[in-house]
């Protein structure tokens, strides 16, 4: 066997790899002999197949099956052992591979491209980032209020729908003459909210409207993206991506929020029975807790902004041509090069960023012991059981559940790549220049929803329209 290195630039290689018949045929034989041994064919004894036989019905399917396995594993040692980081996994070139003639040949030849990982300089000890502070704030605490009066508020139906009322109806597609397309997307019990919706005309044509009428909407402007439109028809994202057809939205019912008074019935259900006793220790409460959640989404922006300094300010060159051949090759779902044209900023950001980790990682000898996974562990379900209202469970049983979820390889492996970004966006907390800036929480959304337009911070959401669930 002969394995072969060639560079064509700093990120990209090629690797060829040649078999002789003696690479393989010891492993194609023994093979075949077992097949011989467990053979049972009519006309022969038990294992007496002729040999030349077995080779004409199986021959050419095991020299196939044993030279790629000859070759991944060839490819995977030499990689290893020549420390060769690379980006992604080998591709082999097609076209080689179509031109074997399996029943003849005798020697082959395999080439495969590769996408090498760039080498990366971080130098961020003098970059500054700003931490925003926000300063306490009345309305903060009048919109946590009012979060929970509509968390644990009622609904009832109403026949004309308001700005903030959510009408459900069903969504059926029309053609160019809006006339209902037979076998076309159909959806029943939709919910729409008109205050969701960006576009102002279709805003109206939700605000002021009754119980069995019809809508003609252009669903793009209801949803505002196609994920959000691929959740609201049920299909996927990229059928949403290509959906320009008009719908029909048939109102069946209309239902409407009205918010829990402030009462101890109400107490009872935010903190627990007898938590609180009065409006002052009501409020009280409130304002702490809202001021937490908002001190968590200071520290969740803070790293972002870390994060994004950090991209901004490290060169990290990528195979780009290489990488977007590899996503479509190896996407498990068949995907189309435009499909991945349209993901691979996002992609190529978190592959630099990935790099980055790991750099830090690696410079820093940095690890996870089995104690953080546990406590991590348990800060997830504990979190996961308030969100239930449930607060209070005991710490032999959280320990006992968090070990159950550590053995669960996949969220084992989440919660170390987890903590392994905690001590990376640490790190480059404490080595940047931080400046604490005051904003008020108004100033802070809009900074928030600027900083990702696409992912709208969590508080924002949490404070934009209230709870909502369906009823």
């Amino acid at each position: 066997m002969d394995i072969v290195r060639e560079d064509i630039n700093a990120l990209n290689a090629e690797v060829k790899i040649k078999l002789t018949e003696k690479d393989y045929k010891p492993k194609v034989d023994s093979v075949l002999q077992d097949y011989q041994k467990k053979s049972r064919l009519k006309g022969f004894r038990p294992g007496k197949v002729p040999m030349g036989m077995i080779k004409k019905m199986y021959g050419t399917s095991v020299l196939v099956d044993e030279v790629n396995k000859i070759i991944s594993q060839s490819l995977y040692e030499y990689l290893n052992e020549n420390k060769i980081d690379v980006l992604g996994s080998p591709l082999p070139k097609e076209e080689e591979a179509a031109s074997i003639d399996w029943k003849n040949q005798k020697d082959f030849e395999f080439t495969y491209e590769m996408g090498l990982s760039p080498k990366i300089k971080l130098k961020l000890e003098k970059e500054k980032v700003n931490k925003h502070i926000v300063t306490e704030d009345a309305e903060l605490t009048a919109k946590y209020v009012e979060y929970l009066r509509k968390k644990f508020g009622k609904y009832e139906d109403v026949q004309e729908a308001g700005v903030d009322d959510m009408v459900y109806g069903n969504l059926t597609e029309l053609n160019d003459s809006n006339e209902i397309v037979e076998g076309g997307v159909f959806k029943q019990d939709v919910p729409i909210v008109a205050n969701t919706i960006e576009d102002e005309v279709t805003k109206n044509k939700f605000i002021g409207c009754k119980v069995g009428e019809t809508i003609v909407v252009d669903p793009n402007k209801v949803a505002g993206n196609a994920t959000v439109l691929a959740s609201m028809l049920d299909v996927t994202k990229e059928v949403a991506q290509q959906f320009n057809a008009n719908l029909q939205f048939t109102v069946s019912r209309i239902s409407r929020l009205t918010q829990a008074e402030l009462n101890q019935d109400f107490y009872d259900l935010s903190y627990g029975k007898g938590v609180i006793k009065s409006e002052a220790e009501f409020q009280n409460k409130v304002k702490e807790d809202a001021h937490k959640m908002i001190k968590v989404e200071c520290e969740r922006k803070f790293g972002n902004d870390v994060v994004e300094r950090a991209l901004n300010k490290t060169k990290i060159p990528l195979p780009d041509e290489f990488l977007k051949k590899w996503l479509v090759k190896s996407n498990e779902k068949p995907i189309t090069m435009d499909q991945v044209q349209e993901e691979y900023d996002n992609f190529s950001k978190n592959t630099r960023w990935q790099l980055i980790k790991n750099r830090v990682v690696v410079s820093n000898e940095m690890t996870v012991s089995e104690e953080e996974k546990i406590s991590e562990a348990k800060n997830f379900i504990r979190n996961q059981y308030a969100q239930y209202g449930q607060l209070k469970i005991e710490e032999a049983e959280l320990q006992d559940i968090a070990k159950k979820v550590l053995a669960n390889e996949e969220e084992n492996k989440n919660i170390t790549e987890k903590l392994f970004e905690k001590k990376v966006v640490d790190y480059l907390k404490s080595v940047m220049t931080v400046k604490e800036v005051e904003v008020s929480y108004d100033e802070f959304v809009k900074l928030a929803n600027k900083q990702d337009k696409k992912s709208e911070s969590a508080f924002s959401k949490f404070f934009k329209s209230g709870f909502r669930r369906k009823r």
